[in-house]
């Protein structure tokens, strides 16, 4: 899990905030009761940091064919946000580009695959560059917004060199997206996949529950996620996101090196000495078809814009781990509360 770092200027200023963090620290960890237990599934029950990798890499089926999809998106004069088959893929608040293809680690199975790309003005994003601050801000899509966007396959097995790509299809923009707050549009593209998962499927559609019980449970989540890293406890942290990683990584194809790096990652975010900010000014956001929930940052600011609601403060800036609810048919959200999707 990639951390976000913000860097954290001024001595004084610093002192100060870190009394007022402990204070928070203290009354967030003595407000959350952490039963871990009730949220990890049976298959994660065993696992841990000595045998993550190998239970990781059991589980990964390898093919004559393995077939990779990757997104190559190219934009001018506007920010994005991308979907693959109603689940975020990326959001990209930046002006420049992405040069790395990005994998999508979205399909489930073979068929057809929807992107969805929204389009956002760039506010003052280009008046900084330019040095006029005191101009005002951009609220609406100007005419030179763009999105070239191609999806290219790749096979595992092959060299991963340019000649190696297939493009499946490309989409330009259509041209009415000037003026506008933002723009939506969307396309397909058939991918053919040698696996199959379940993924979000047979979650229960969060929309149509009570939703009052549903913020109130999402937000024991994400504190218990935060009490997770407050404790260093890499184990539990493991056994939550274990589904998770045997459907991503299966989807890859990935080897045991790779692994070992995750693994190391894993243990790189989880070992800083965190203080934890309450979760507040947050908003939700709904994805898969109603069926997977995250709790966002309910800010434009560039340094929180997208962002998590679990905000975690170490030494270097600050970390927002990826939280993504989902609710498996036949579990009671008052009783039982989300699990990590699968």
């Amino acid at each position: 899990m990639k951390k976000t770092l913000l860097i954290i200027l001024g001595f004084s200023l610093y002192a100060c905030g870190q009394e007022n963090k402990q204070k928070n620290n203290n009354e967030i960890q003595s407000s959350i009761s952490m039963n871990v237990n009730q949220y990890i599934p049976e298959e994660s029950k065993n696992v841990n940091e000595n045998n993550y990798t190998s239970k990781v890499l059991e589980s990964i089926k390898h093919y004559d064919k393995e077939p990779v999809y990757y997104l190559r998106i190219n934009k001018q004069n506007c920010l994005i946000e991308v979907k693959i088959n109603d689940v975020v893929d990326l959001k990209d608040y930046e002006l420049s580009n992405i040069i790395t293809p990005i994998k999508i680690g979205q399909i489930l199975k073979s068929g057809q695959q929807k992107i969805t790309v929204r389009m956002y003005p760039v506010g003052d994003l280009i008046n900084k560059d330019l040095g006029l601050e005191n101009e005002p801000p951009a609220t609406r899509l100007s005419d030179k917004a763009k999105v070239d966007i191609s999806v290219v396959m790749m096979d595992n097995k092959s060299k991963k060199g340019f000649d190696d790509e297939k493009v499946i299809t490309a989409q330009v923009n259509p041209k009415e997206a000037a003026g506008k707050e933002f723009y939506e549009f969307s396309f397909t593209f058939n991918a053919e996949v040698p696996y199959e998962f379940e993924g979000w499927t047979k979650g229960q559609d969060l929309r149509q529950l009570n939703q009052e019980l549903l913020r109130k449970k999402a937000v024991e989540f994400y504190e218990m996620v935060g009490q997770i890293h407050l404790k260093k406890d890499l184990d539990s942290w493991l056994k939550i996101n274990f589904p998770l990683e045997k459907r991503i990584q299966g989807s890859f194809y990935s080897d045991k090196a790779y692994l070992v790096d995750l693994l190391n990652e894993f243990n790189d975010d989880i070992k800083q000495n965190y203080s934890m900010s309450p979760i507040k000014n947050y908003k939700i956001e709904f994805m898969g078809d109603g069926r997977l929930l995250r709790l966002r940052q309910n800010s434009i600011d560039k340094n929180y814009r997208g962002k998590g609601a679990l905000m975690l403060e170490y030494d270097e800036g600050y970390y927002f781990p990826g939280i993504t609810l989902y609710l498996p048919e036949g579990r009671d959200l008052a009783t039982q509360g989300f699990m990590m999707w699968k």
